[in-house]
């Protein structure tokens, strides 16, 4: 027997999307709500001398707003270049009153948590492919650190099975919880095809384990909720997105730092300092500039396909997914998602989360479809006005909203009723 080692040589061409210092601080940036923007702009002026506050912020300042026809009324130029000459302004002392009481008041900001899961997946084996979703994914964990969004809404078709994997990464119990809470390890045995002694031990392990990680990474202190997007009529009773920013600080790139790169005198590596911090400065800058447009993009959008919803109230939210947003205005999905985690819209009806104006939807008998929230919404009604000892069962109510148009099955009812932790008709039956 003989062994025989060969070596062969494949050229192969792929893509692969790396991403630069500036696409990650626009990334950053877009996800933060308003308040906490606020922090991150005063952290960069503080950590950045290339970076200056300017005057206090006029609260009434025109924010950037557009109709929901599509005609956007402020605009902001584009420019992607390191242009020194784009930014300079007239200099204004770094270490001016203005500015250093402004840094003192800032409170520290905390590590969120899904940086720190990122910071952990570092040294975890990790194929390249799986790798690249987990950021889009660790960030959409709530303060309890649960990921309430199905994959399919935050991933393209395409990219579900890979999703699945990073899911595994960074989620113990994905399956089962409601058996675990309530000690169903047979159940849990028999589905997983494993024995209950196997279970057993699983369970002591996740005992030790922290059942909401994600709190300990929140803050503790109350927060108002100041709204990122504002919706009203005009004077012509159309309706207009704005996005507010008189609140947040003004910053601009302070002008010594040009002179100083600009100096003939100045050393390589002084030159290299300057050119990072003049970068980073203006990419903070943009970063603030682009979460304007990208959420008066996506919200006004949104407002488009959800005018019935605003009119006429949570019974007329139409069907929408994140994917339906990012393949009308050309976005990826994860960006979508990035826009309208944690962000509020002030709204004729009051102060709304972004997330609630998306719903998956259930056909109906006319062909168009109807909203699981709406559907929801109307299970509700018929369990409020069920008689107590007689309530409804899941069946009776499914036959309901069929005859009313819906295509609906008894599962898909027991289903909405349990997510909403509506009891079982035993138990809500009254003697």
């Amino acid at each position: 027997m003989s062994l025989q080692l060969k070596q062969n040589m494949h050229l192969r061409m792929e893509q692969k999307l790396k991403l630069t210092p500036q696409m990650i601080m626009s990334i950053e940036i877009l996800l933060l709500p308003q308040l906490a923007l606020e922090e991150r702009i005063m952290k960069e002026v503080e950590s950045n001398p290339a970076l200056e506050l300017l005057d206090v912020p006029d609260p009434d300042s025109n924010p950037a707003e557009s109709t929901i026809g599509g005609v956007q009324r402020d605009t902001f130029a584009e420019n992607d270049d390191l242009d020194w000459s784009f930014q300079r302004r007239t200099h204004r002392d770094e270490g001016s009153p203005d500015k250093m009481e402004a840094l003192q008041s800032t409170p520290e900001r905390p590590p969120a948590l899904a940086d720190y899961l990122l910071d952990q997946l570092r040294f975890q084996d990790i194929p390249a492919e799986v790798r690249e979703l987990l950021p889009d994914l660790c960030w959409q964990f709530d303060r309890r650190g649960y990921l309430t969004q199905p994959l399919n809404e935050l991933f393209p078709e395409e990219k579900l099975e890979l999703a699945e994997q990073a899911w595994e990464c960074v989620r113990l119990v994905r399956d089962h919880l409601d058996d675990l809470l309530k000690n169903r390890l047979p159940v849990i045995a028999a589905a997983m095809g494993v024995d209950v002694h196997r279970v057993q031990e699983g369970v002591e392990v996740i005992a030790t384990l922290d059942p909401k990680p994600g709190m300990r990474f929140a803050t503790g202190e109350n927060q108002f909720v100041v709204p990122d997007v504002v919706v009203e009529r005009d004077e012509t009773n159309e309706w207009v997105v704005s996005v507010p920013d008189g609140h947040l600080p003004k910053v601009q790139v302070n002008q010594s730092y040009f002179q100083l790169y600009d100096s003939p005198v100045a050393e390589p590596t002084e030159r290299a300092y300057l050119k990072e911090k003049l970068a980073s400065a203006k990419s903070i800058v943009d970063a603030v500039s682009q979460r304007k447009r990208t959420l008066l993009k996506i919200v006004s959008e949104i407002i488009k396909h959800q005018t019935q919803f605003l009119e006429h109230g949570p019974e007329h939210l139409r069907p929408l997914m994140r994917q339906d947003i990012a393949d009308r205005i050309g976005m990826h999905v994860a960006t979508v998602s990035r826009a309208v985690k944690d962000k509020y819209i002030q709204t004729p009806g009051g102060v709304l989360p972004l997330a609630s104006f998306f719903s998956g939807g259930i056909a109906s008998q006319d062909g168009e479809a109807e909203s699981s929230k709406s559907v929801k919404l109307k299970i509700q009604k018929l369990i409020e006005h069920e008689k107590n000892k007689d309530p409804l069962s899941d069946q009776e109510i499914a036959d309901i909203l069929t005859k009313e148009g819906l295509d609906i099955s008894r599962r898909t009812v027991t289903k909405y009723r349990i997510a909403d932790g509506i009891p079982s008709t035993r138990q809500r039956r009254s003697f």
